[in-house]
């Protein structure tokens, strides 16, 4: 969608001036529904490296203006300075439709011990390659660990490539990232997802020939993405 906006931008057929809708996200505490302020909110642009940010107020919301025909990852996390309480990071990717018809998204943050949980942070792959590194063992052990931690969470691990790679790795690491869990006595909770090269987080989707990515930024997309579902 984003392409061909660009293509009748220039072709004269449309205005080039960006579209702009109003977005709010609204946080509240799980338990006990009372607004969450002070928590960060990030939209991140997956069409570019623009970044929007926001503090939510004592409402518990963040106002934005986000550029329609685009694709957002969407962060949201809340540290309470001096304290040992705090609360689980919130990570989606929202689509160029979720942006257009939502305009209010509410989010429910679960309050956490520090000592009790950590982050879930992405995994990611070598080239071309499915088996799991020990960075990526350690996040799975750490997902493991929170799941432990909460009985009812839920949680779905996506799996990409970069548009390089041959089609049949996307199964394969999702392959050894569903057999990791299952050693560890967690794969009811946990659904893995494929993705493939379908989402990437940068400009290097090979949509173009003359596009021209370094290793790092081609790393960025052979990844796996924790996502949390259901608490």
């Amino acid at each position: 969608m984003s392409q061909l906006f660009t293509l009748l931008c220039f072709a004269g057929i449309l205005s080039c001036a960006a579209q702009e809708i109003p977005f709010k996200v609204i946080t509240y505490d799980k338990i006990q529904r009372a607004p969450v302020s002070g928590a960060q909110v990030n939209f991140h642009d997956m069409n570019s490296t623009r970044e929007y940010k926001a503090t939510t107020n004592e409402a518990g919301i963040a106002d934005f203006k986000l550029e329609k025909g685009t694709r957002y990852r969407l962060d949201v996390s809340k540290n309470a300075q001096g304290s040992s309480i705090s609360y689980l990071n919130y990570s989606n990717t929202l689509s160029e439709n979720d942006i257009a018809t939502k305009k209010v998204l509410e989010l429910e943050l679960e309050k956490v011990k520090h000592s009790d949980v950590g982050n879930l942070t992405a995994m990611y792959f070598e080239y071309d390659q499915a088996t799991l590194s020990v960075d990526n063992e350690s996040s799975l052990d750490n997902a493991v660990k929170i799941m432990k931690c909460f009985p009812t969470l839920q949680i779905e691990i996506g799996v990409y490539a970069d548009c390089r790679e041959h089609k049949d790795v996307i199964s394969k690491r999702a392959s050894y990232v569903a057999d990791y869990l299952a050693k560890k006595g967690e794969s009811k909770r946990v659904t893995v997802k494929e993705y493939g090269a379908s989402r990437a987080l940068n400009q290097c989707d090979c949509s173009t020939q003359a596009t021209s990515c370094s290793e790092e930024k081609y790393l960025e997309n052979r990844r796996a993405e924790f996502k949390v579902i259901a608490f």
